[in-house]
């Protein structure tokens, strides 16, 4: 089990420094041409724009300035947007609790309703009941992010109105203030997420309840339920649990339309504002982010399934 944890970790590391690499590399591409002409200004003078590039260390070979980069990066110093003069370090720390906070529980909200959904599937499989559950849940997965962050929206603001706050406020500020923020965006991503998890969780249980193994159960006389929730769901997990991790890591970096929707300041939203001003130093570290938690999210997923499924650790 610890060979296996020291070489899933090893391999998360060499993924998350070759994208940071292409991530270096895309965000140099953001800005065609030289950055420093266009942080300076046309009428800036030739001695300004040297000066912008040997700051931003764009007069070195770009393997040098990538080198550069991630040795800073390394210590927690992503540079200092030449835009507003903040520390980029600064701008990720406030943007990406909101999207961690968002995409957790919109993850939450998707398990919650996809799992059981999927079992329930799975399990009347056969009944023309069994639509009742899965239609309305395909029908949310077939609307875009826009349509169902425009839609929470609407709900929130002329029905729950006592229960919505159109302001951000931080969980250090209060439990229930933040959840009147976030509550209806998660549920506006959350929602449309779960069909992945109950169409992956039905695929997933079909298999295992017809397994030879789950008949010799009931064979012996163990009930049902224990034989679907016990010996089924939990074979059937580890392709869901595989799925999830993958399902973080897009959420958080797929959030920007439902942040921009509801004006959360967040690594989506913070992304498309250095995008547009072309802040190659910022979006570089903020795209980063996204990567490394596009890594911890299947990460955690492989050190947790050995838990589950001793012969994980095995292969």
């Amino acid at each position: 089990m610890i060979v296996y944890a020291i070489r899933k970790v090893i391999g998360a590391l060499a993924v998350l420094l070759v994208l940071s690499a292409l991530v270096f590399m895309a965000g140099r591409a953001l800005t065609p041409g030289d950055p420093a002409h266009l942080i300076a200004g046309p009428k800036a003078s030739p001695e300004t724009i040297e000066n912008i590039r040997h700051a931003l260390h764009l007069d070195q070979p770009v393997l040098q300035q990538y080198l550069t980069w991630l040795g800073n990066a390394l210590r927690g110093d992503f540079g200092t947007s030449p835009f507003s003069g903040q520390a980029n370090r600064d701008v990720i720390l406030q943007q990406a609790p909101v999207s961690f906070e968002l995409a957790l529980m919109g993850l939450l909200i998707a398990i919650v309703i996809g799992i059981p959904a999927g079992v329930y599937a799975a399990t009347r499989a056969r009944s023309a009941r069994v639509w009742f559950v899965r239609l309305p849940l395909l029908i949310a997965f077939a609307f875009p992010a826009f349509v169902s962050g425009a839609f929470a929206l609407y709900i929130a603001t002329h029905y729950f109105t006592n229960l919505y706050s159109p302001s951000y406020i931080p969980m250090s500020d209060g439990l229930i203030a933040n959840l009147q923020t976030t509550l209806m965006p998660a549920l506006a991503v959350g929602v449309p997420t779960a069909p992945l998890i109950m169409q992956m969780t039905r695929s997933s249980m079909l298999e295992v309840l017809s397994a030879p193994y789950t008949s010799t159960a009931r064979t012996n006389g163990i009930a049902e339920w224990r034989v679907t929730y016990v010996y089924g769901l939990r074979a059937a997990l580890p392709p869901v649990l595989t799925l999830i991790g993958m399902i973080f890591g897009l959420l958080v970096g797929g959030l920007f339309i439902v942040e921009q929707i509801f004006s959360l300041p967040g690594l989506g939203r913070g992304i498309l504002d250095s995008i547009e001003l072309r802040d190659f130093t910022q979006v570089t570290g903020q795209a980063l982010v996204l990567a490394a938690a596009f890594i911890l999210g299947n990460l955690v997923v492989d050190l947790v399934l050995p838990l589950i499924d001793r012969r994980i650790a095995r292969t």
